[in-house]
């Protein structure tokens, strides 16, 4: 069996000592790296390269979804997994379209926990079937393996001015609205109306929202046409279990049932 490398970024210190001496019990996983907060995570894994990313959604001052877009903007192979408390549908789906392979709940027993990294690892998506919308972010996290993303290329180039892709690309960069207005050489609310008109053509909220569109749209190359220099596999749907033992050295809880649905396959396979 392959050696999967894993890096883990949470905050809680005890969690991390735990998720570690869970994996320690298994011959094919090995921890190289960990963060405690969402500013060291991309140089913890641009450091150690490993196989899987454990990622807390909430991780203190940076959250997942900047994280996931760094990591892609590096050309950062790693596969990323969200762990999180939280069952917020519009986060869970902002993982998905910014290139997360699963989203499982920290209720999640160990031996689930662990048949999940492994099946990420062999290019699966997995999530928590508990969570209202599990189906729509196997949709959304297959659209950022496939090449089902030319409408959006021709949406952003018919309803864009040159401008607002500029802006857009620049803020995609990490740029904040007075940056791109010395980049550019215009008024601070000349960026500001720019980007409003943005979000209402694009139908989004926010930047975070904005930049997923765009990333999601060229397959997360960012394009040299807006002034800046991904094949599918299985899906995992999971029962939930109890993910409570987290002390080095416990023995694992009994596994909640893992259930593939191929993306050619209306049945499911349940897994022991």
């Amino acid at each position: 069996m392959d050696l999967i490398k894993l890096a883990i970024a949470d905050a809680n210190t005890l969690l991390r000592e735990g998720l570690k001496g869970i994996f320690a019990g298994e011959s094919d996983l090995l921890v190289v790296g960990e963060a405690a907060d969402g500013v060291e995570v991309a140089d913890v894994v641009e450091r150690t390269k490993p196989d899987v990313l454990l990622l807390d959604l909430k991780i203190p001052k940076r959250e997942a979804v900047p994280i996931l877009l760094e990591l892609h903007q590096k050309n950062i192979p790693s596969k990323v997994l969200i762990l999180s408390r939280f069952p917020e549908e519009e986060s869970i789906l902002d993982t998905a379209r910014a290139g997360a392979c699963g989203y499982v709940l920290n209720r999640t027993s160990s031996t689930t926990l662990i048949q999940v990294i492994r099946r990420i690892h062999k290019g699966e998506i997995c999530v928590d079937r508990q969570l209202g919308c599990a189906e729509t972010f196997l949709e959304f996290a297959h659209q950022m393996r496939t090449h089902h993303a030319s409408r959006r290329e021709d949406e952003i180039s018919r309803a864009l001015s040159k401008r607002e892709r500029q802006i857009l690309s620049l803020v995609a960069k990490g740029l904040a609205n007075q940056e791109i207005s010395e980049r550019l050489l215009i008024r601070l609310s000349t960026v500001k109306v720019h980007l409003s008109h943005v979000f209402k053509k694009l139908s989004v909220n926010n930047r975070t929202q904005a930049v997923l569109f765009l990333l999601n749209a060229y397959q997360h190359e960012l394009p040299t046409d807006l002034g800046l220099a991904s094949g599918a596999g299985s899906d995992c749907l999971l029962d939930h279990g109890v993910f409570g033992d987290l002390a080095p050295g416990q023995p694992h809880q009994s596994s909640a049932d893992l259930r593939l649905i191929s993306a050619n396959q209306s049945n499911s396979q349940t897994l022991s």
